[in-house]
């Protein structure tokens, strides 16, 4: 499977040095799966097998907090607590069929099967909790290296409001670029670095920075619901704007913004570097990818009540 990597280094001439007899280390300890499916106490078990025989991936509702927590490389969360609560089996089917709709079906199987996280645990909740006297925080969801937790298992799964949907869609496609990047596998192409100057910062004006070809961070729209000029400060030690937050931030607005949203692409696609940058990468997912990134955002339109 592409999803687990176990390197060996075998240094056979020692090996043989040692020994003659290959009976001498003993039988040979097959590797065994990582999760048994189906797990067996939901309806919809049959559609997690075959999400798995399609893409090497777990969609998992009974898991331990060492699976959520697995990671690997050390990950320092401060005061931050994180975990879950296991949602209920019986309404898989339903969350099976939101993670379609919202996530899944903008993507080519062939680049799921690529780039899929390996885990996607499914709970009623993602609990963050603090060392410290703080009333608890209740996430959508929460990534970790090659691990999405998703909240929403429970029996309001299928009745969720329109604006609810529309948020998780959000969260997810974003955690889900932020996971493609961790992973590089996208790239921008070197003509959308081509437009803008990335030598000073913009003046402390939206309307400067639209003029220049950059539009806002929006990492925590979704959570406290305000976006953020960026562009306004340079890297302390480089001296220029940052091209890697310019690119993540496009693509993060293509896929959380409809093209008829005033307080987004309506008004930022008027200005003609942005609509330049913009347009380069759509042409270019939709060519090496088979992604249609402003697709994406244009399902918000259908979020309204």
């Amino acid at each position: 499977m592409r999803k687990i990597f176990i390197f060996v280094i075998v240094a056979l001439s020692s090996w043989t040095a040692c020994t003659d007899n290959d009976n001498d280390l003993g039988p040979d300890i097959p590797f065994g799966e990582s999760y048994k499916l189906p797990q067996g106490k939901s309806p919809a078990d049959d559609r997690v097998v075959a999400l798995f025989e399609k893409y090497g991936s777990y969609f998992l509702y009974e898991y331990s907090q060492k699976d959520f927590n697995w990671t690997q490389v050390a990950v320092s969360t401060g005061n931050n607590i994180f975990g879950t609560i296991l949602g209920d089996p019986q309404y898989l089917g339903g969350m099976l069929d939101l993670l379609e709709e919202v996530w899944l079906n903008y993507y080519p199987d062939d680049f799921l099967e690529k780039n899929l996280p390996y885990r996607i645990l499914l709970a009623d909740s993602v609990k963050q909790t603090y060392t410290y006297e703080r009333p608890a925080t209740y996430l959508k969801l929460y990534l970790t290296t090659n691990t999405l937790a998703i909240a929403g298992l429970n029996e309001d799964v299928g009745s969720m409001p329109l604006a609810d949907k529309k948020s998780t869609k959000n969260w997810i496609q974003q955690a889900f670029l932020d996971h493609l990047l961790n992973i590089n596998a996208i790239e921008a192409p070197n003509e959308f670095y081509q437009v803008s100057d990335y030598t000073k910062a913009t003046e402390r004006d939206p309307t400067n920075a639209r003029e220049r070809g950059f539009i806002p961070n929006i990492d925590s729209e979704e959570q406290y619901g305000y976006a953020s000029e960026w562009c306004y400060f340079v890297d302390y030690y480089t001296k220029m704007l940052s091209k890697d937050t310019d690119f993540k931030q496009y693509v993060k607005n293509m896929i959380s913004h409809a093209v008829t949203e005033e307080n987004s692409w309506a008004t930022y696609l008027t200005f003609p570097l942005v609509k330049k940058k913009h347009d380069i990468l759509q042409a270019y997912f939709l060519e090496k990818y088979g992604i249609d990134l402003q697709a994406i955002g244009n399902a918000n339109s259908g979020y309204v009540e």
